[in-house]
């Protein structure tokens, strides 16, 4: 097969992007030709991957436009009914669809100008990124939506949503596109399990994700076995840039985890090691390790619901403990309890005590560990990178 040429576009979420980096490297790797096209900010993530840039747009500062709208969403994170999702936008104004359309397509022109120039045979975009799949109907090339969690939009159904969700054809319209009716994506790639996401529809390709969540060193006892059962806490940098401060902290999680017989490891950004303090004797804080390195010693991991960070622990088999903290975590969240990989402390709920009493039934529980294993199995049935590149090599090969 010809070299190709791959555009990926990425958003300004960093985890968004990592999401995408598997399926980058493997299109690399098959003597592909690649350019990620993301805002300025997104360099360091984006150069780290091993990947070449090309800006676009100015930069959008994603928290601040979460936290804008975040009172606007749906408490529950589901996406709702048709006719809630019509009153919502009737009563919009400008706010959380406004804000948002403002924010994802601040690179459509850039992007599109960038494809005309480097003409691509395929594009690859974040759902976030909708300016991709607007430069691959620009130039008549397949277009694909790379997703990073449960599949609404590949679904069965899932062109219905778009079409009353207001302002999605805009950017199309802008470059004389009319395609209302239909889902713009040739492919949607999904790497979330099928139990955990809703029946797909025939575009769909599943991914088998091999967690990435940037580079690290190794510690020297990563590899080893603990002589008790091993703990990772983590907290999402998006989680703790958009509630600033509010809500359950760190060091609150920590504080229940703290009197268990256990080895706890806390996985944190500088900023957040800062915000935690002094930690309790005999917890290790770690500054920019990958999950991906740390998990496969641990019994359990104690997040906040972020579905990259639950999708790393399933790879690795490992159960999870659940405190989300923002609407789209709180319905993850649920979808993973369901599959019994995990429990849930909902808001209100996340006292010490809650916390050290659910982390016990877990280890206790070889249930859960049962559970995390067959979500583990699931996901390595799923197609790998190098296959899901070479179905889209097919499809650019074949211009459709």
């Amino acid at each position: 097969m010809s070299e190709l040429r791959v555009l990926v576009t990425a958003s300004g979420w960093p985890t968004h992007y990592m999401a995408m980096v598997p399926l980058a490297w493997a299109l690399r790797a098959a003597g592909h030709e690649i350019r990620i096209a993301a805002q300025p900010s997104m360099r360091p993530a984006i150069v780290r991957s091993g990947m070449p840039m090309v800006p676009v747009g100015p930069d959008v500062d994603y928290l601040a436009v979460r936290r804008r709208t975040l009172s606007q969403e749906k408490a529950d994170g589901t996406p709702g009914t048709a006719e809630e999702i019509r009153e919502a936008a009737a009563a919009d104004d400008g706010g959380l669809f406004g804000a948002w359309a403002e924010a994802t397509t601040a690179a459509l022109d850039d992007t599109v100008a960038f494809a005309r120039a480097w003409r691509p045979d395929l594009v690859i975009g974040d759902t976030m990124a909708p300016a991709g799949l607007v430069a691959a109907h620009v130039l008549g090339v397949p277009g694909v939506r790379h997703l990073w969690g449960p599949d609404i939009l590949g679904s069965e159904g899932g062109e219905k949503l778009l079409d009353i969700l207001p302002g999605y054809w805009e950017p199309y319209r802008r470059y004389g596109l009319d395609l209302q009716g239909r889902d713009p994506a040739h492919r949607t790639v999904s790497p979330c399990p099928p139990s955990l996401q809703a029946p797909p529809a025939p575009t769909r390709l599943q991914l088998r994700w091999p967690p990435y969540n940037g580079p690290g060193t190794v510690p020297d006892w990563a590899d080893r076995p603990a002589g008790r059962p091993r703990i990772a806490l983590t907290w999402g940098t998006s989680t703790t840039g958009v509630l600033d401060g509010a809500g359950t902290s760190l060091a609150d999680v920590l504080a229940g985890l703290a009197g268990l017989d256990a080895e706890i490891v806390v996985a944190v950004t500088a900023e957040e090691r800062e915000r935690l303090g002094t930690p309790p004797p005999g917890v290790r804080v770690l500054e920019n390790l990958p999950l991906h390195v740390l998990l496969p010693g641990c019994a359990l991991l104690v997040h906040q619901g972020g579905f990259m960070t639950a999708l790393t622990a399933a790879h690795h088999g490992v159960p999870q403990l659940l405190l989300p903290q923002l609407p789209n975590q709180i319905s993850d969240a649920e979808v993973l309890a369901g599959s019994g990989a995990a429990r849930v402390l909902p808001a209100g709920r996340t006292g010490a005590e809650d916390v050290r009493a659910a982390a016990e039934a877990l280890l206790g529980d070889d249930s859960h560990a049962e559970a995390a294993r067959r979500l583990q199995q699931e996901i390595l049935d799923q197609p790998t990178p190098r296959e899901v590149a070479a179905t889209l090599a097919d499809l650019a090969a074949a211009g459709t």
